[in-house]
C-alpha cells in the first residue's frame, strides 16, 4: 500500500486503532548510510511507531552484506567441545552436574541461557527461531545438546540444512505448519508488516502451556526520547513497527497470550550508535565497524560510562530493548484458528 491508497489508514494506528492526534515523523536510513527519508506514524495512545509506506525497492535495504546473513556459523560437530557445552547447559538449565558448574564458573554462560531458562526449555523441545538469518544461534544451541531446531527467514537465498541437523527454511511465518514447544524472535518482530497477524500465527504454531520469546527495541525508552529521529534503533526503513510496552500488551491481549515477564536488555549501543547517527556517521563507517567488532575500543572510559548508564536504565525499565516472555495457557482461545 502506498501513501495515496488510503489516507485514513495511514493516520490510524494498526495496533490500537487510534486515529486522533497521531504524529508523523521523518527518519533517515543510516545503517547503510543511504540517508533516504521515511515517514513514520507515532500513535499518541499506545506510542507505537509504524512505517507508513514500504519502499518498492525494499531489497535495497537488505543487501548481501546485511549483518544477520554474514555471521559466522559454527555447525561442525566437535565431540569433545559438544560434551563440555552440554554439561554446561545441563548445569545451568537443570541445576545438576559439578563439571558444568565448574565450566560456568571458569568461562561463564552464553547469553542465550537466561532466555532458555525463563522459557523452561528442555533438550527435547521442538524450537523455532523466526527471522533467524543464517541460523547461527540455532547451531550454537545444537552444540549445547538441543536436537530439534528449525529456523525460518524469507530473505535468505535458499533453504539451508546443516550437517548437524539444523534446518533453516526460506519461508514466511504464515507458510509454516506443525507445532513447537518454544518459538523465538530475536529482533525480527519489528521487521514484520502485520504484527497482529504475526502474533496469531505464532499462537497457532505454539503448543499449549508453552512460551514465546520476543526480543525487540522499545520506543518508550530514554534513548528514543533523548535522541528522537537519531535513535539508532529506529533503523528506517527496516524496522516497520517500533513497539512500546503498551502496544505489546495490546497485541498479547488481542491474540490470547499472557505476558509473563519483561526483561530489559539494552546495551551501550543505544548511546554510541545514536551519537554516531546524530553526527551523520553510518554503521558502515569504519568508526562504527571498530565498535561493532568489539575489542579494545569498547574498553574506553566513555564506553564504560555508556554501559553503566544502560544497566541503570534496564533496572528502571527505561532501556531501549527488552525480552518479552509470553505464555500460551492450557485453555484454548478462539484467536488462533478462525477469528481474524
Amino acid at each position: 500500500m502506498n501513501a495515496a491508497d488510503n489516507t485514513m489508514f495511514q493516520r490510524t494506528c494498526q495496533i490500537c486503532h487510534n486515529d486522533k492526534g497521531n504524529n508523523i515523523i521523518i527518519a533517515r536510513e543510516m545503517m547503510l548510510g543511504l540517508r533516504d527519508e521515511f515517514e513514520y506514524l507515532e500513535c499518541v495512545n499506545c506510542g507505537c511507531l509504524q512505517l507508513l509506506t514500504i519502499p518498492p525497492d525494499y531489497s535495497r535495504y537488505y543487501p548481501e552484506h546485511y549483518y544477520s546473513y554474514k555471521m559466522t556459523v559454527d555447525y561442525k560437530n566437535n565431540p569433545l567441545k559438544s560434551f563440555f557445552k552440554h554439561k554446561r547447559a545441563v548445569s545451568y538449565l537443570e541445576g545438576r552436574g559439578l563439571l558444568g558448574k565448574f565450566i560456568i564458573r571458569l568461562f561463564g554462560a552464553p547469553i542465550s541461557y537466561p532466555w532458555l531458562a525463563k522459557c523452561h526449555a528442555r533438550f527435547d523441545f521442538d524450537i523455532l527461531d523466526v527471522g533467524c538469518g543464517n541460523g547461527a544461534l540455532l547451531c550454537h544451541l545444537r552444540g549445547d545438546g538441543f536436537k530439534s531446531l528449525t529456523g525460518i527467514d524469507p530473505l535468505i537465498e535458499k533453504d539451508i540444512v546443516y550437517s548437524n541437523g539444523v534446518r533453516i527454511l526460506k519461508r514466511q511465518l504464515g507458510e509454516m505448519n506443525g507445532s513447537f514447544d518454544l518459538i523465538m524472535l530475536h529482533h525480527s518482530f519489528e521487521h514484520m508488516s502485520d504484527p497482529v497477524d504475526t502474533m496469531r500465527h505464532l499462537y497457532r504454531l505454539l503448543r499449549n502451556d508453552r512460551r514465546l520469546l520476543i526480543r525487540l527495541p522499545l520506543a518508550d525508552s530514554y534513548a528514543r526520547r533523548h535522541y528522537g529521529i537519531h535513535w539508532v534503533q529506529m533503523d528506517a526503513p527496516r524496522h516497520l513497527f517500533l513497539h512500546t510496552k503498551r502496544s505489546m500488551e495490546l497485541l498479547a491481549e488481542t491474540t490470547g497470550f499472557e505476558i509473563e515477564d519483561i526483561v530489559y536488555d539494552s546495551t551501550e549501543f543505544q548511546f554510541w550508535g545514536s551519537e554516531h547517527y546524530k553526527n551523520g556517521i553510518s554503521l558502515m563507517n569504519p568508526q562504527s565497524q571498530v565498535l561493532l567488532k568489539g575489542g579494545p575500543a569498547l574498553k574506553s572510559k566513555e564506553m564504560k560510562e555508556y554501559r553503566k548508564k544502560a544497566d541503570e536504565l534496564n533496572a528502571n525499565h527505561e532501556g531501549d530493548s527488552a525480552c518479552f516472555y509470553l505464555y500460551k495457557s492450557l485453555t484454548l482461545h478462539s484467536f488462533s484458528d478462525g477469528a481474524r
